[in-house]
């Protein structure tokens, strides 16, 4: 019986790196360095700033400040900020016009976070990304290539339903993979949450 649960799990995961991979060979990836060339509002810095990995990893994720599965993920974030901060650069996303910097600014002070916030007030960076939901991750090598694109973990399950807790864990299984020169398994899994707000 085991055995046989052991080759449905394996079944399952196999499917699984299929899928992945035809959604990345049918998908033209985002790179880094166009990414970089849309312009964002730092509410920190009041001024317009621009990505640039500084040839490091960098982790992007996208933010709302009103998405309670965002405020979920906050504390992983700042862990992986924690871990990897001198190798990794991480910044939150915040997609739209719906918030304002003292709304945004507040949302960082209320939860104490360590990485940065950017306002991409008219989407385009979004648009150009094919983003979705709130919260959505974008993993960008040292090159600059898209090495995973979606759900952090499997803890949602559907909008409004979630798991105990999450057994699988996509971002951080992808973040060691890459940091250890391996490719990444899986390069896409479809994020569950907050549908972006298009004003």
């Amino acid at each position: 019986m085991r055995q046989w649960r052991r080759f449905q799990m394996l079944m399952v995961l196999m499917i699984m790196m299929i899928f992945s991979d035809l959604y990345a060979q049918n998908l033209s990836s985002p790179e880094l360095r166009t990414a970089a060339t849309y312009s964002l509002w730092s509410p920190d810095q009041k001024s317009r700033v621009y990505l640039d990995n500084h040839h490091k990893p960098s982790l992007l994720v996208l933010l709302s400040p009103e998405c309670p599965m965002c405020v979920n993920y906050i504390p992983l974030l700042k862990k992986l900020r924690k871990e990897y901060g001198d190798d990794i650069q991480i910044a939150g996303l915040i997609p739209g016009k719906t918030y304002d910097d003292s709304t945004v600014l507040n949302f960082s002070r209320n939860y104490e976070m360590n990485f940065p916030l950017y306002i991409d007030s008219n989407m385009q960076l979004c648009k150009y990304l094919k983003a979705e939901v709130t919260p959505e991750s974008y993993l960008f090598d040292k090159k600059g290539k898209l090495v995973y694109h979606g759900a952090i973990d499997n803890w949602l399950t559907a909008l409004g339903k979630k798991r105990t807790r999450a057994d699988q864990h996509y971002l951080l299984d992808a973040i060691e993979q890459m940091m250890k020169g391996n490719p990444v398994a899986l390069s896409y899994i479809k994020p569950q949450g907050c549908l972006l707000n298009e004003y």
